[in-house]
């Protein structure tokens, strides 16, 4: 008899076990796999908008970046670099200039253009400058954005030789 009621405890133990087995797989997944409202995926966003700032000729390999930091360049890849190796599709880095008959000129404060990254039509701003930070914005509040601030008035996604006027 004592052996029988040894053995109806087991089960419990065993789907204890399971479901906390589960629990553990379904977490490493989760946070593993790139997706907007993932944790890791926020946290990963804020590591590289907290790095230093340096002006560099770039963009440089997020090798280099995470040893030193780096501009708009250097975090859009890095971004883009981890989202692609996290499964994420649609992930391109844009850049804004600003145009005027046909000749890029400075925007408002001297700069020459700005780089981030267009994920499923959303972008996502790696700024060290917490007001310029975008996670997940809207493309025509962010053009709104930039052509208020900044002046830029013309969009370039990857690999496109020809601007998009906004």
């Amino acid at each position: 008899m004592k052996t029988i009621k040894g053995i109806k405890w087991i089960w419990p133990i065993i789907l204890i076990f399971l479901f906390l087995i589960s629990m553990g797989t379904g977490f490493y997944i989760s946070t593993s796999i790139a997706f907007p409202q993932n944790p890791a995926t926020y946290s990963y966003f804020e590591k590289i908008c907290n790095m230093p700032y340096i002006s560099t000729p770039g963009p440089l390999p997020p090798e280099v970046f995470w040893q030193q930091g780096g501009n708009c360049d250097d975090r859009a890849l890095a971004l883009k670099t981890y989202l692609v190796s996290r499964g994420a599709e649609d992930v391109q880095i844009c850049w804004v200039c600003r145009m005027e008959n046909g000749k890029m000129i400075s925007s408002y404060d001297g700069s020459y253009g700005h780089s981030f990254v267009v994920w499923n039509n959303k972008v996502y701003n790696p700024s060290i400058n917490e007001s310029r930070k975008f996670y997940e914005e809207d493309i025509q509040e962010f053009q709104n954005f930039l052509k208020e601030l900044f002046g830029f008035n013309t969009w370039y996604f990857e690999n496109q030789t020809v601007g998009t006027s906004f």
